[in-house]
């Protein structure tokens, strides 16, 4: 995998910032009541479906851009603890 462009890395990062924000929209009532009819799919009702659809699909595009966005600096290693005794 080719490192992104700085402008593709901000790009990823807003969008980023922006899947929780779509996520809780996507879960106020007005939006869920559209599921809330007496279907199923394969036995399950529509509005279960819909949440746990919604849940999983917000999980892997989350694991998509975390894989997909990377530290900007690396972090300096930790310093070891000298306050406790015997070490």
């Amino acid at each position: 995998m080719r490192p992104a462009s700085p402008s593709t890395a901000a790009k990823f990062r807003d969008a980023a910032f922006l899947l929780p924000v779509a996520g809780f929209f996507l879960l106020l009532p007005p939006v869920i009541d559209l599921f809330t009819a007496q279907a199923s799919i394969f036995g399950i009702p529509l509005i279960v479906a819909y949440v746990f659809g919604l849940w999983s699909a917000l999980t892997v595009i989350a694991f998509w851009f975390s894989s997909r966005l990377h530290d900007p600096e690396p972090h300096a290693p930790v310093p070891p603890d000298i306050t406790s005794p015997g070490r």
